[in-house]
């Protein structure tokens, strides 16, 4: 049987505002694509950025650990961030292998003696465009079914800025040179992205409308109302994908709006765990 364990990134303040507007975390939300990318697994989640957050089962019970985004920024140590970073460490020393988006990516690079930084390009929203696949992306199976260049959703506001003794960057685009990568660390591997290859449509219009006036003091927007069409045309395409006039509109492909493209690097990466 399969056993999964997802890390929340969020701190409990995050988690509480992430579930006021979607109603789940986003720990629960990544289960459920876990879930349904591979029917039958064990999905267990835990918090490490709690101070007194447990594992529901020792590291050897899983085969893989997957670790969600989170609205902390980790270049400012603070302890729910130094928890997890300290877990992770573990989590290569003991071998299990991880993936992760976004802080996934942000959390397993410092783990491994890389660093992070505010990006000085500003903040990525919505959606991270003409990603491009390296060379050793292109080989690489966590892009197995990818095109060389797509888009996916993405927020985020920074970037890893020195990679780890061990790694390999597996896409890039102008907002940044790591968009995926492999992670070698200790005894273990971790594949991830800075992209949110676990995100639908309605989740990306939520945490449009979670961040709010930022986005329109930033520029993304003219103002609040203009803000709200933009998350409403991506719910609404959410439940009707065959709306051509609202991919054409917001400049989206196929690799977004068809679940099985927009979640390959997830669904690579189950294939490649060792289910024994």
């Amino acid at each position: 049987m399969l056993r999964l364990l997802v890390l929340e990134g969020n701190s409990l303040a995050g988690r509480r505002r992430w579930a006021e507007i979607a109603g789940v975390t986003p720990s629960e939300s990544y289960a459920d694509v876990l879930r349904a990318l591979a029917p039958g697994a064990v999905v267990d989640i835990a918090t490490p950025a709690d101070a007194d957050a447990a594992l529901p089962q020792p590291l050897d019970a899983y085969q893989g650990v997957v670790i969600t985004g989170s609205a902390l920024n980790i270049y400012l140590r603070e302890p729910e961030s130094l928890r997890q970073i300290e877990l992770v460490r573990t989590i290569y020393a003991e071998g299990v292998p991880m993936f992760g988006s976004c802080w996934g990516l942000q959390l397993a690079t410092v783990a491994a003696g890389g660093e992070v930084s505010l990006n000085p390009a500003g903040r990525e929203v919505g959606f991270a465009r003409k990603i491009a696949l390296t060379e050793a992306g292109r080989a690489h199976p966590m892009h197995a079914a990818r095109t060389t260049m797509f888009d996916a959703p993405a927020i985020h506001s920074d970037i890893v800025t020195k990679l780890p003794p061990d790694a390999v960057v597996t896409a890039r685009n102008a907002m940044s040179e790591v968009q995926a990568a492999e992670i070698r660390s200790g005894r273990g591997r971790f594949w991830g992205v800075q992209y949110h290859p676990e995100f639908s449509l309605q989740d990306i219009a939520w945490v449009i409308r979670r961040i709010g006036q930022p986005l329109v003091d930033e520029g993304f927007f003219a103002d609040l109302a203009e803000l709200e069409r933009y998350a409403v045309d991506l719910a609404t395409l959410h439940r009707d994908r065959a709306r051509r006039d609202i991919l054409w509109r917001l400049g989206l492909d196929q690799d977004v709006a068809n679940d099985e493209r927009r979640q390959a690097e997830i669904s690579n990466w189950i294939a490649s765990l060792d289910r024994r």
